[in-house]
Formats: structure tokens, sequence, C-alpha cells
């Protein structure tokens, strides 16, 4: 797969729909695995955590969550090939790597704020594509 991934606030909805089209071509598959609708929700639910500390104005807990998000992506990624795939053509961690290492704090919030809708990005155009479960 191969979608240039920028993550600027003018474009990272229209990479969501790149990502998954992209995807699509392949019958969201990789090999024997599938991705399913649970399984990108799976990713996009351990975002919520992060984007209420952002509302909420937590920034002491934001690298932890960020880190938390992080684990769930490479864990779901070990398990099954497709949302490997996903992950990987999304940019998810290398996303997650530069907001991390964001050293202000409002364009710190403004990314988070923007990776948790980019991740819904993902599955509503994934609903939206054509999956079967």
């Amino acid at each position: 797969m191969a979608v240039k991934i920028t993550f600027r606030k003018e474009n990272y909805v229209d990479e969501a729909e790149a990502v998954i089209k992209d995807f699509k071509q392949t019958g969201f598959k990789v090999g024997k695995y599938e991705l399913t609708t649970s399984q990108i929700r799976n990713l996009l639910i351990s975002t919520i955590p992060l984007y209420d500390a952002v509302r909420t104005r937590r920034s002491d807990s934001y690298d932890d969550l960020i880190a938390a998000v992080r684990i769930n992506a490479v864990y779901q990624s070990g398990r099954n090939q497709a949302v490997k795939e996903l992950v990987t053509s999304s940019g998810i961690l290398d996303i997650l790597d530069m907001i991390n290492f964001e050293d202000d704090l409002k364009n710190k919030s403004e990314k988070i704020l923007r990776f948790c809708k980019y991740m819904e990005a993902m599955v509503a155009y994934f609903e939206f594509y054509g999956d079967k479960d």
C-alpha cells in the first residue's frame, strides 16, 4: 500500500479515506487475515482516554496515554496481519511518535485531537467502503 501520510490539518481526512480505499483493493485482506469493523474500532476506542484528557486539559497524562494507544496498536498488529497493514499504511505509529515528541503543549493538544479524528475518519470510511461484519 502506498498512501503518503502527511497528517496536515487540511488533508488528514482525505488521507484517512485514501488509506481505506487503498486497502479496499485487497478486499481488506492480507493473506488469510481480514480487517473487520471490530478490529478497527478497537484501535479507535483506545484513543478515547487520550481525547478526553485533551478535552479536560489533563496534560500531565498525555505522554502515558499516547504510549497506551501505541502499545494497543502494536499489540493488535501482532494479532492480525491485516491490522498490522492498516497501522503501517496509515502511519499510526509514526504519527504517535511525532505527537509524543512535540514540545509545545498547544500544538501537542491540537495534534492529539487531529489524530483522534483521523482514527474516527478511518472507521467511518471503512464502514462507507464496505465492511461485511
